[in-house]
């Protein structure tokens, strides 16, 4: 870790890392919050904002634990800890863990999981009374084992006052994407998607499991996803969008439900709202202009829709993140 790194200014990220931890549970966060590109890393005025750290009970060992895993008291000054997923959530999670866990939930820390992380989480209380997600075959164990906890098995991450919990490994990139959007804005979380090779940013309602196409429909929607986003500033409809293409509305609905886990205008209200973020940050635009260039159409629909998704309003928005 460079000198850098350890500015006591930047936002301290901790992840834990468990015995019989899924390797690329840890290897992801470690990219988004720590491993910055040089070129991503001057687009902040501090460089790479966050301070990551490894850390896991004295028991974690084995061929693949990364160097440099700390003790559990680092969590004791994160502002965000991530604790990454097991191989088999079955066994009980190591009491120190626990209780530090605890602690730093209630000193304020937030506190996500990634995948089958979220068990340590529920051993220490902290998911009592919320929604979470995790990995759907280890859903049912998680809702039995911690009824007061209600389980949305079917979402790939979910945000419940602080507390984020996601499904599967990819999920977890989904989620560490979505985290690093709420601390420095949408075109940040671009640039990081674009330097991972990720798929566009989906949003945590989206299903986590999806069934799969033909060859034949995957390229069709291929194809219909491209062509709405080269006229996303357009009025669409299912119509239009159907007709285009040359399908039935019924077929659309049916096959880009399979394809990306959520409805064709649920996806494209999601996609306009991630354009208007980059035009907030990145231009002196006035709402009414971003509304129009996103094909919102007016001033109030852009706010409706924005607030409903990113639970603030365009003009605050654009002072947080704005350069």
């Amino acid at each position: 870790m460079d000198n850098d790194s350890k500015d006591p200014a930047k936002a301290k990220v901790t992840v834990v890392v468990q015995p019989g931890f899924v390797p690329l549970d840890v290897a992801i966060p470690q990219q988004v919050f720590g491993r910055w590109p040089d070129q991503l890393a001057t687009s902040t005025p501090c460089g790479t904002p966050y301070q990551l750290t490894l850390a896991g009970p004295p028991s974690t060992e084995g061929a693949l634990v990364p160097q440099g895993i700390e003790p559990l008291d680092r969590l004791d000054c994160a502002d965000t800890v991530i604790v990454a997923g097991v191989e088999d959530p079955t066994a009980p999670p190591d009491a120190e863990l626990v209780e530090r866990l605890r602690d730093a939930y209630d000193r304020g820390s937030r506190m996500v999981s990634i995948c089958t992380g979220a068990f340590a989480l529920a051993a220490a209380g902290i998911l009592d009374g919320r929604n979470v997600t995790t990995h759907w075959h280890w859903a049912k164990l998680l809702g039995d084992r911690y009824p007061s906890v209600t389980i949305r098995e079917a979402e790939l991450y979910v945000e419940d006052t602080g507390v984020f919990t996601s499904a599967g490994i990819l999920a977890g990139a989904d989620l560490c994407l979505h985290l690093l959007r709420l601390d420095h804005g949408q075109a940040t979380a671009n640039a990081m998607a674009r330097f991972l090779v990720s798929p566009p940013h989906r949003e945590g309602g989206q299903a986590q499991f999806i069934e799969p196409l033909p060859e034949g429909g995957r390229s069709e929607i291929s194809a219909v996803i491209t062509w709405i986003l080269a006229h996303l500033d357009e009025p669409l409809s299912l119509e239009t969008i159907s007709r285009h293409h040359h399908m039935s509305t019924r077929t659309l609905r049916r096959r880009f439900l399979t394809a990306t886990g959520t409805s064709v205008m649920n996806w494209i209200a999601a996609q306009r709202v991630s354009r208007a973020r980059v035009l907030l940050e990145t231009t002196r635009l006035g709402v009414d202009d971003i509304a129009h260039r996103c094909g919102f159409g007016s001033a109030e629909s852009l706010r409706v829709h924005f607030t409903a998704l990113t639970r603030t309003s365009p003009s605050r928005y654009r002072r947080t993140f704005a350069g």
